[in-house]
């Protein structure tokens, strides 16, 4: 792997996001994405010896940008209504900048090996979420129930904002959604 270089891992990194947009998780697999890309698949071989491991390396690699993102919004605001306001925006300047995020957001839960990394990297969220709460309950456990519910309305209300036939809006997300986000931290 070290000769064909971090361009080429990232080339293949992006078009297998992109057949997991266009087709669906089950559509990444290593000689698709290497025989789209250009690439020889022995070259990734050792790094992605099974189809599950390139899935996995494409959802952590999507998290992984998602949760940048909000994280430097996060420490960039003043205060709890800004902070969540900044994190909602760069949330969905995330998501506006590259739709495919969202198929990997959502679809996850589809695949057994998936969901159980989308758990953990909600839990991780949960707890980075719950760290943020200004006012929160004396259990831990309930501010973290909060984040959790948090998130899950997060969610479902980017499905609804991507939904032609409802009335949710980016404004809608923005403003509704991070005081509604950070109101629900704050009241466990």
């Amino acid at each position: 792997m070290e000769s064909v270089g971090v361009d080429a891992r990232e080339t293949l990194l992006d078009v297998s996001l992109q057949l997991w947009a266009d087709h669906g998780w089950r559509a990444v697999s290593l000689s698709t994405a290497c025989a789209l890309a250009g690439l020889e698949e022995k070259d990734f071989s050792d790094e992605f010896p099974k189809d599950d491991d390139l899935l996995c390396e494409v959802f952590d690699a999507s998290t992984d940008v998602r949760a940048s993102e909000v994280l430097v919004a996060l420490e960039s605001a003043e205060d709890g209504r800004s902070r969540w306001r900044e994190a909602m925006k760069a949330y969905l300047r995330c998501l506006e900048d590259d739709p495919r995020h969202i198929a990997v957001m959502v679809e996850a839960i589809g695949s057994p090996i998936l969901r159980t990394r989308r758990r953990s990297s909600y839990r991780g969220f949960a707890a980075v979420a719950a760290s943020q709460a200004t006012r929160s309950s004396a259990d831990p456990r309930e501010t973290r129930f909060a984040a959790h519910f948090a998130l899950g309305g997060l969610t479902e209300i980017t499905l609804a904002w991507l939904d032609p036939d409802t009335d949710v809006d980016r404004e809608m997300m923005l403003e509704l959604g991070s005081r509604l986000f950070e109101e629900c931290l704050n009241s466990a």
